[in-house]
């Protein structure tokens, strides 16, 4: 009895980002691929170019996607979604026509499940923290309008990582005005699994960190700081290693093909 699409085509990406040499990831990735939807200018009308399977599963169950787990291909094959619904549609009733296009279509079989697995705590590092005061955030008239501006921010940066040949070989990421909680929330989707805030630290701070993934140089040779090394050199944070409990979306079985519209 789940709600569904009013009509929905779903079908290998035809043209995949950057040609589909490697996925969009991290905590952007969704906005790189969704247009459309509850709290869009267009929310009669989904629209999806080039985004995984994970990506999917994301958006439907709202987890995050160190909390997937399934064959390696849910991050690499990449697909095309057009799909309409009801302009009043409710977010959690879009999530579920979501989930029942998904489960249908890729005839997914799923369970959930608790382990103990590797985590973060992010804590104040010797020295003291680092962090600027809440920057002045713009105004949009509606969500539609600051997600085309945030949408804008990320097609241009991709952009100049493309021409620069720096896929891959330097990350950064910035909140203009958020808490540390929420910095930590966008800190385990680049690291790929959870980060807890034990910083007690309150308030609203501006954060901007860059840094370079393990084992990637620059475009010159060179190379820079591990994300933990950028954390207490530019922000004066720190991360500490640790083990807890987290919720897994277990993928059973999905075909990789999916079925015909």
């Amino acid at each position: 009895d789940a709600p569904e699409f009013e009509v929905a085509s779903v079908k290998p990406a035809a043209n995949p980002p950057f040609g589909g040499r490697f996925p969009i990831s991290g905590p952007n990735a969704p906005l790189m691929g969704f247009k459309g939807g509850p709290g869009s200018k267009d929310p009669g009308r989904l629209t999806c170019a080039g985004v995984s399977l994970k990506m999917l599963l994301v958006r439907a169950y709202k987890v995050r996607p160190y909390q997937i787990v399934g064959p390696s291909w849910l991050d690499t094959a990449q697909f095309d979604i057009t799909a309409t619904l009801p302009p009043d549609t409710k977010d959690e009733q879009f999530r579920l026509m979501l989930q029942k296009l998904l489960t249908e279509r890729f005839r997914i079989e799923l369970h959930r499940e608790t382990k103990e697995l590797p985590q973060y705590r992010l804590i104040v590092a010797k020295g003291g923290p680092k962090l600027p005061p809440a920057e002045t955030i713009p105004e949009y008239k509606d969500e539609a309008e600051r997600m085309a501006a945030v949408q804008k921010q990320l097609a241009a940066r991709m952009a100049a990582m493309a021409r620069g040949g720096a896929m891959g070989s330097q990350n950064s990421t910035g909140l203009a005005s958020a808490t540390v909680a929420k910095f930590a929330e966008t800190l385990s989707s680049y690291l790929d699994r959870p980060v807890k805030d034990m910083t007690g630290l309150d308030g609203l701070y501006a954060f901007s960190l860059s840094w370079v993934p393990d084992n990637a140089q620059a475009p010159d040779g060179s190379t820079g700081p591990s994300i933990a090394a950028a954390l207490q050199e530019q922000l004066g944070l720190k991360l500490e290693a640790v083990k807890g409990p987290v919720e897994l979306l277990v993928i059973d079985k999905a075909e990789k093909s999916p079925i015909e519209n």
